[in-house]
């Protein structure tokens, strides 16, 4: 596993194929936004007849647009909850074809050398067919094996796609699925280990999208 900078390690990501404040309420938004900033104000979220929470991620506001790229999460619930497992289906009808966006599991506070340094995993995929998985710790983010290629994905502005996210008790480690198929097993090893902690989505705006001629457009389903 490999440690960079969040947002460099997303920029070397995009080339190969084509810090935060977390209080209980957003900040006010700065004339400049950081390269990675949580925000709820951009996820919209609503709850359908079916219990299914569809969350809307919409715009083209060139504040959120920089040269080098700005990457956006936002998280919900206990901060202590133990993961068990989550699915999500998730489509992103416009917007550059290979920014990532996907789901945060794990969100939580841990005392590093005396700093309060918030950590979390995330899963993303992309319109080309491409999935990540990561960890980032205060300003540091670890990829488990860098972007990857699968078959199953969907792929194409707008194609909807599942992914399912549990935690194997008996061999501790988690699973990622993808559209029901077992794609990969990880283990998180890195202190902090994390096995609690909320959950969120995250969308990277990169260099390559054209605000405010274009739009990025994205959709989540989730039974919280």
């Amino acid at each position: 596993m490999r440690k960079t900078g969040l947002w460099t390690a997303i920029i070397a990501a995009l080339a190969i194929f084509g810090c935060t404040n977390d209080a209980s309420e957003p900040d006010p938004q700065p004339e400049d936004i950081p390269p990675f900033v949580w925000l709820d104000d951009l996820f919209v979220s609503e709850v359908d007849e079916d219990g299914i929470t569809k969350t809307n991620f919409r715009t083209n506001d060139v504040r959120y647009w920089d040269y080098e790229g700005t990457t956006i999460w936002t998280t919900w619930g206990e901060m202590g909850t133990i993961f068990d497992s989550r699915t999500v289906r998730m489509a992103k009808s416009s917007g550059f074809s290979g920014g990532g966006y996907g789901v945060v599991f794990c969100k939580s506070e841990h005392e590093i050398e005396g700093v309060e340094t918030h950590a979390m995993l995330v899963v993303m995929i992309n319109n080309q067919r491409q999935y990540i998985i990561g960890k980032k710790v205060g300003g540091i983010f670890i990829d488990f094996g860098w972007w990857k290629t699968t078959p199953y994905l969907n792929m194409g502005a707008g194609a909807t796609n599942e992914i399912t996210i549990f935690y194997d008790e008996n061999n501790q480690e988690y699973c990622l699925e993808i559209n029901r198929r077992e794609i990969e097993r990880f283990s998180d090893d890195n202190f902090p280990v994390l096995r609690s902690g909320r959950n969120g989505y995250i969308v990277v705006i990169t260099p390559f999208d054209n605000f405010p001629a274009s739009w990025i457009n994205i959709n989540f389903w989730e039974k919280r």
